[in-house]
This record gives C-alpha cells, structure tokens and sequence, in this order.
C-alpha cells in the first residue's frame, strides 16, 4: 500500500525505486512483558518506548526480564539497529525512532518497540526516512487505537520506503547532520537569549520592589503629615514583624528612605474566594465566575468562564472590581501565587476558592502591588511560604496575609509603574519575537527531511549504482532465526488468527479477570496482548478499546498517568 506523503508521490530522481520497509530491512516486534519473565537464569536488560527519546536512546532507566538465549538471539539489539516506539498516547509520537549505539550488551526489546535492522540502506538514513515520517504524519495516517495509538509491525512493514543509490543515502545523512546541527545549534541559541529576558523581566521585577528602579524624590522621601500620626500607631505593631519576616523570606534588611514595611493585609483587603458545589450549578442568580484556569501572569483568559450561582449577599463579598489582583491559591510549586490584575473582563464576574483577591488600600496603586506579587512569584517568596499536597502548592489565606509588604510613597509607586511597564513591555516584545522564531525550528526539520528523501537536497552522480541493481544484488533481508517458546511468538500466532468479527457470539474477554489472572495490574500494552488482542489487526485493536471502554470505571480502574504505559488496576470485589 502506499504511505507515501503526497509531496513524495511524484516521480523518483533517477537512480532511485520505491520499496516497502521491509525489503530494505529487517522489521521485528518486541518480546511481550509478563509477570512469569521478571526472574530467570537469563536476566536481560531491555529497551521500552519510554527510553525512545527526541534526543535520542536514554538507557538511564533500563528494565530487566528473562531472555532465554534463543529470546536473545532473536531479540537482541546490535549496533545499527534503528528502534521505534510501536504505541503513544499521542499519534504525532507514534514511530519516534533512534538508532541503537550498542550502548548496553546485551540489550534486548520490548513489544512497545519495533525494531528495524537495516540491508539495502544505511542506519542513518533509515532514520532521516522515520524523523520524516513522523513529522510528515504518516506514522500517525497508519496508526491505529483510541486512546494509545499503535503503530503495528506488519503496517510499518508496508510502507513504502523511497531508496536512494547507497552513495547518496550516506551524502543525504552528512548534508542532514551539518543542517540539523545548524538548525539545533540555532536554537540554543534563541533558547539562550529567551533565558536572558526572563532573567531580565525577574530583575526588574526586583529592583521595583526594592526602591531600585527609578530615582527617590527628596520629596516623596517626606511622610505625608496628614497621614504620618494616623498611621504611627499600626507602623509600630508591623514594622518590626515585617522587617524579621522579609529578612526570613531574603528580600533585603533595608528599603529606601520613606519606604516602610507592612504585611500584605495592612496594604489592602484580602479575601478567598467562594467553594463551588454541586448545590450552586444552577439558580436564580447565576453569574459568571473567574478561576486559576483564568489567571495568567498579567492576564486575564476570558475563553473559558464557567457560571454559578451567587446570592446577593454574597455577590457583595465575591464581586470583582476593577483593579483587584487575583493571584492563584493552588498552582504548581514554581506558579504558585501568579498574580493578574482583573480590569473588568468580564462583567460582573465573581471568583473562587482556588484565587485570592487582593483589594488595594488607600496607600496603594493596584499596578503596584501586581508588580510585588509577580517578584514574590519569581524570586520564591510564594514557594517558601507555601504547602504542598502531592504536586499541588497552595498559596494560603493566612499566610499570603502575614507576608511583608514593601511600600513607597504614592508618587513613587507611580513612577515605579510607568517604568516597569516600559522596560516589561520592551522586554515582552524581544520574547515575543524570539519564540515566533522558535515556533519555526520544526517546520525547518520538517522541511529538511522532506527535501532528503524526495532526492532534493543533494546532487545525483550518474555513477552510483542505481539501488535497483543493489536491490537485485543484495535480494530481501534475511529474518532473524531462532526456535522460541510459545509465549515469545504469541504475537507472531496470533496475526495469523482470523479477527473475531463484531457480532460474533464468542464472548468478549473479560479484561478485569485477566487483570486478576496476572496479579490485579498490568500496563495498558500488556493488558492488549495477555486478552489475547493483535495489535496488528485494526478489528482487534477497536474490540479492545470498546471493552476496556465498557469496564473503566466499573470492573477496571486507571492508575497511572502515562499515556504510553497506563496502569489498569482491577477493582477490589
């Protein structure tokens, strides 16, 4: 069948022909995991899709099972050997493929990894071929599964594969590894400047807390009098607590003359927002509401604003004004406490109980205190302060509150405003620019390995064998022989098994008494093959998606996170 991308369905250059994958070498599946192959005489390591990275092979978590020697002659890697990941959560990861260094010996492979031992073409061009393939989205046109995607050996197989004389294929590979080494050395380097901005926008984030950003005004450097004997009495019940505190929290011992400290609550009025429950889903007076999925670092996302019911009386405590700073109470450890300014968004909106609301006080500008939290962010202080619940931080009402707060005369506030902004939007604008550029780098690959294998990136020379006549002279790649066991050839069995049709009345394996057979769990993969599924037969493939559909949740419960490798539990009875 052709799986050629359309732009590599015009006529080959000369010298070329196009064949199936498995007439320029050799395809073989893995060995399947099962619980009676995790002790043995022959322990063997073994690579598993996991260890099939963009970067290339990371044998940093290599597992062990028993390989007999037959197994390992079969399944052992040699160096050359191009290996692919057979199954992802995603179709765009489907075929990821490296080549196999001989990093480990020996070394042998799973059934979540094909791999192809090249004869009529090199190791690295066969990977310029697979990189294209994945990119172009054929890998993800032949795929098939619903949830985790399985590419199948005998689909690799026939896929047509575009030859090149010997000669060029080894001239392609070094014109692609001086441009790839461009194109990544290119990117690191925007990687790098993108590094130095961020470091940038931290810094004056920093200095406008600390009184470093604009030049103190002998003016502003006396208190307002009005106020001074007013606010004497509440100084005298912070300032020294603050100041013990900011020193804790590494914000400096000092703020500039007529600056002072306080804690957060004396700046402003703090408050949580309102839980949701089941009971506000529906009422009289529903009303839009704002949530961390809607607070982004100086920015409001308004795509997403779900609605719920909001008495009157509470509407007068949950209702946002403009220029009140929302910060996330729940967030990842680094993001934790990102604070945005709400501006009216959304009109009448509320918030709840995963934001914090702070409300300015008389004596602060609201973009001000933005731009403290943002360096509270930044530079930890919120990642101190907080609690974590597995990889969830959470910010904390109370102690948000007690948090010192470094405040400057009004003016000042002011003049630290305009020109943080200045120098953050002259900052966000570099960013911006840097990753549209970054945005490219895969269409670059993209466009780089599609010109390699259509015969565009390198001259032809009328004298290299033409791969017709090295395909005639070298024939098809010999199959790795060994007498296996059963259990080892399952898969190889059972492509040979007629599919049980849909409407058959042979039963549906029961997936959770299969789980119970092999010790209550078992990665999705495994749980496939040991139910007796061909991973290679689409009806196969969407009978055991539908099952494990009609099980989850019931008989079947999901474990682990990781799309290639889920864990599925059987429920206790």
């Amino acid at each position: 069948m052709d799986q050629l991308p359309a732009d590599s369905e015009r006529a080959l250059p000369p010298g070329w022909v196009s064949v199936r994958v498995d007439q320029v070498g050799e395809v073989r599946l893995g060995r399947q995991r099962s619980p009676d192959q995790e002790s043995g005489a022959y322990m063997t390591r073994y690579v598993r899709a996991a260890n099939i990275t963009p970067a290339g092979m990371n044998i940093s978590n290599l597992l062990e099972m028993n390989f007999t020697p037959a197994e390992r002659e079969a399944f052992g890697l040699k160096p050359g050997d191009v290996l692919l990941t057979e199954a992802s959560g995603s179709a765009s990861q489907v075929g990821r493929a490296s080549i196999w260094r001989g990093e480990v010996e020996p070394c042998c492979f799973q059934n979540t990894v094909i791999r192809f031992r090249p004869h009529l073409t090199t190791s690295e061009y066969a990977l310029v071929v697979f990189r294209h393939y994945a990119a172009a989205g054929v890998f993800a046109g032949v795929a098939r599964g619903v949830g985790i995607q399985h590419l199948g050996g005998s689909r690799f197989a026939e896929i047509l594969y575009p030859l090149p004389p010997l000669a060029e294929q080894k001239r392609i590979t070094e014109v692609v590894d001086v441009r790839l080494a461009n194109i990544r050395e290119a990117e690191a380097r925007l990687r790098s400047a993108l590094g130095h901005l961020k470091e940038q926008v931290r810094e004056i984030l920093a200095a406008a807390a600390a009184g470093e950003l604009v030049p103190q005004s002998p003016q502003a450097a006396e208190p307002d009098r009005a106020h001074a004997s007013s606010r004497s009495r509440q100084i005298s019940l912070f300032e020294n607590e603050a100041v013990s505190a900011q020193k804790v929290l590494g914000l400096g011992g000092t703020v500039p003359e007529g600056w002072r400290w306080c804690r957060v609550e004396q700046a402003g009025q703090v408050t949580l927002g309102r839980q949701r429950a089941p009971k506000h889903e529906r009422g009289h007076n529903m009303r839009p509401y704002l949530r961390v999925a809607n607070v982004y670092e100086d920015r409001i996302d308004t795509s997403d604003v779900l609605h719920m019911n909001f008495e009157p009386e509470e509407v007068a405590i949950y209702e946002l004004r403009d220029g009140d700073v929302l910060l996330n109470e729940g967030q990842s450890p680094e993001l934790v406490g990102r604070p945005a300014i709400y501006r009216g968004e959304v009109p009448g909106a509320c918030f709840q109980n995963t934001l914090i609301r702070f409300r300015s006080g008389d004596e602060i500008e609201p973009e001000y205190a933005l731009f403290v939290f943002r360096h509270y962010m930044h530079s930890g202080v919120f990642r101190k302060i907080a609690r974590w619940s597995t990889n969830i931080a959470h910010l904390g009402l109370e102690r948000f509150r007690s948090l010192p707060f470094p405040i400057p005369p009004r003016g000042e506030q002011r003049r630290i405003v305009a020109e943080a902004r200045r120098r953050l939007e002259a900052a966000a604008s570099q960013m911006l620019a840097i990753e549209a550029s970054l945005a490219r780098v895969p269409e670059f690959e993209r466009e780089l390995l599609a010109a390699a294998v259509a015969g565009d990136l390198v001259p032809q020379d009328p004298g290299d064998e033409p791969a017709s006549e090295l395909f005639r002279r070298l024939g098809p790649p010999r199959k790795t022989e060994a007498t296996l066991p059963q259990s080892s050839l399952r898969a190889d069995i059972m492509s040979k098994r007629r599919p049980r049709p849909t409407q058959q009345a042979e039963p549906t394996p029961d997936l959770a008494a299969v789980l119970q057979k092999h010790g209550g769990s078992l990665p999705m993969p495994e749980l496939f093959a040991q139910a007796g599924y061909n991973r290679d037969l689409p009806e196969h493939v969407e009978l055991f998606y539908l099952a494990l559909r009609k099980a989850l949740g019931k008989t079947i419960r999901l474990t682990g996170e990781s799309a290639e490798n889920a864990e599925l539990e059987a429920n206790a009875a």
